[in-house]
């Protein structure tokens, strides 16, 4: 039997350590399918060191374990480097959006299983000032630093709930501002709070925010919530995380290819639950550009 190998990528440090026991579980499953699993803990090593035996051609796969952070930036780190390989997504982290996007089993064991069935789907993938990418989310609002600077042992605790508890706590201070957005060469302008922008129905943890959105139809989707009264807000952000945007007021919603977005320097911005760039932001899709096992 000639035998295929799959490199194992897996930070031990993301939101679940059953990384660590699965480990000595499914070596053996894939072996008996035929596949060499190989690990590389990204916590003792960098991208780069596995980078030669990709380029060499020596794996015919990849699996990644890890929250949405370490997946955005392995996956990231295949396209910089243009290794076109399939990818298995085993979730590890708190909101596993991308995972939950797919339709992934959300236990670990399960999914790591999915791959050996063989079944691929080649997503679409966000493109930020042409050298950036997103897997499922991008967003702006003054309250954004909740979701990079909670603390590791919340998000244990409580999952993707522990980002809410925290931007629960800073209501009182949301500031508006002005966003200019172009979408299909058409100006918006637009006093919001906060905006989000999807490849796939998943967002911060919550399930068919975007429901008209798939990972495969080559358009990103775009809700921004307007400037309202605190009194309104709880309410409104409840709806959205319901997917409840038909007659919402004070919510905008926009599907395209490509979206131009400006508005204040200091705006904390998020990729996939990560600190990212500032504004401004020229975002596209990128169509089926990653396979990914699903």
């Amino acid at each position: 039997m000639v035998l295929e190998r799959y490199l194992l990528i897996y930070n031990r440090a993301s939101g679940s350590d059953s990384i660590n026991s699965l480990l000595t579980e499914i070596v053996p499953i894939y072996q008996e399918h035929g596949i060499i699993l190989t690990p590389f803990c990204l916590n003792l090593g960098s991208k780069e060191d596995f980078l030669p035996l990709l380029k060499n051609k020596e794996f015919s796969g990849v699996l990644i374990s890890g929250g949405d952070g370490s997946i955005r930036s392995v996956l990231s780190f295949l396209l910089d480097n243009d290794i076109d390989l399939p990818v298995g997504i085993l979730p590890a982290g708190t909101c596993n959006d991308l995972a939950n996007s797919l339709g992934l089993p959300r236990n670990i064991k399960e999914a790591a299983l999915i791959p050996l069935k063989g079944k691929k789907l080649s997503i679409d993938v966000g493109v930020i000032n042409e050298d950036t990418y997103f897997f499922s989310s991008c967003a702006g609002g003054y309250f954004m630093p909740a979701t990079y600077n909670t603390p590791v042992s919340a998000k244990k605790n409580i999952k993707q709930f522990a980002y809410y508890f925290k931007a629960a706590t800073k209501f009182t201070s949301i500031k508006p501002f002005d966003l200019s957005i172009v979408v299909d060469g058409t100006l918006h302008k637009i006093n919001a709070i906060m905006f989000a922008i999807g490849t796939g129905s998943q967002i911060a943890g919550f399930n068919n925010i975007l429901n008209e959105a798939e990972l495969t139809d080559g358009k990103l989707d775009l809700f921004i919530i307007e400037d309202c009264s605190y009194i309104e807000l709880p309410n409104i952000v409840f709806n959205i995380f319901r997917g409840q945007f038909s007659n919402q007021k004070h919510v905008r919603f926009f599907q395209a290819e490509s979206f131009y977005i400006d508005g204040p320097l200091n705006l904390p911005i998020v990729f996939d639950g990560e600190k990212g760039e500032r504004l401004p932001l020229a975002i596209e899709v990128s169509k089926k550009r990653i396979t990914l096992f699903v």
